[in-house]
C-alpha cells in the first residue's frame, strides 16, 4: 500500500513538475519556450510564422519587427503575436523564361531561346519577354523570382542561380536534358542579407 502511495505521489509530482515550465504566453521570451508552449497548446490557428523584413510590408510586419509583439482584435476572436528568433539569411534573386521542351521539338526551343536573347540584347525588356513566352506560373510576375533563401524553389534552377560565375551574371542559359526543360536566367540582383523573424502566433477565442 505504501509503495503504492509512493508511484502515486512520484507520477502527480512528475506531472506538476511537467505544468509547471509550461510557460504562459506572456512569458515567452525564446524558440524553445514557444515550441514547449505550442506543444502544450495544440489549438487550431497556434502555429509559428516568419516575416521577412523585405517581402512583407504589412503594418503587422512592421509592428513586429519594430516592437517584437502585436495583437488583432477581430469580433469573435483575438490573435497574438510575439517574435522569439531574429536572425539574418542569405537571399537570392533573378528572373527566368522557362521554355518546355516536352511541348515543342528540341530543336524549336533552342532556337527560341536564341530569339528570346536576341530580342533581350535589342533592348526589349526581360520582364517582357518573360510574359510573352515563358511556359510557367510565374510568367505572370514577369519571370521574377522575388527575394528567396536556399530550398525556397525548384532546386535545379536554385542550384544554378546561386552557383553562377560572377562573369555570367548579367543572362545566360541552361538545359537540364534529363528533363528537357530548358531555361533563360537574367541575374538581376546581387546576393543580400535579409532580416527575419520568427514568430509565434496564437488564436484566443472572445
Amino acid at each position: 500500500m505504501h509503495k503504492l502511495l509512493f508511484v502515486l505521489f512520484f507520477v502527480t509530482s512528475a506531472l506538476n513538475a511537467q505544468e509547471s515550465v509550461i510557460p504562459d504566453f506572456e512569458t515567452i521570451t525564446n524558440l524553445e519556450e514557444a515550441e514547449i508552449y505550442l506543444t502544450a497548446n495544440p489549438k487550431k490557428g497556434n502555429t509559428f510564422i516568419t516575416f521577412n523584413e523585405d517581402n512583407h510590408k504589412s503594418g503587422l510586419a512592421r509592428d513586429l519587427f519594430s516592437n517584437g509583439y502585436a495583437t488583432v482584435d477581430g469580433q469573435f476572436e483575438k490573435t497574438r503575436y510575439k517574435v522569439v528568433d531574429r536572425f539574418k539569411t542569405m537571399h537570392y534573386r533573378a528572373s527566368y523564361i522557362f521554355i518546355d521542351g516536352n511541348k515543342i521539338e528540341a530543336k524549336a526551343a533552342e532556337e527560341l531561346i536564341k530569339v528570346i536573347t536576341k530580342k533581350y540584347k535589342n533592348g526589349i525588356p526581360f520582364s517582357k519577354l518573360a510574359k510573352e513566352y515563358s511556359m510557367d506560373n510565374n510568367a505572370s510576375r514577369n519571370g521574377d523570382t522575388g527575394w528567396f533563401s536556399q530550398g525556397s524553389i525548384h532546386p535545379d534552377l536554385e542550384k544554378v542561380i546561386i552557383n553562377v560565375p560572377t562573369s555570367q551574371r548579367d543572362l545566360f542559359a541552361f538545359e537540364l536534358k534529363e528533363k528537357s526543360w530548358y531555361y533563360l536566367v537574367l541575374n538581376s540582383h546581387e546576393p543580400k542579407e535579409i532580416k527575419e523573424i520568427k514568430v509565434i502566433k496564437i488564436v484566443e477565442k472572445k
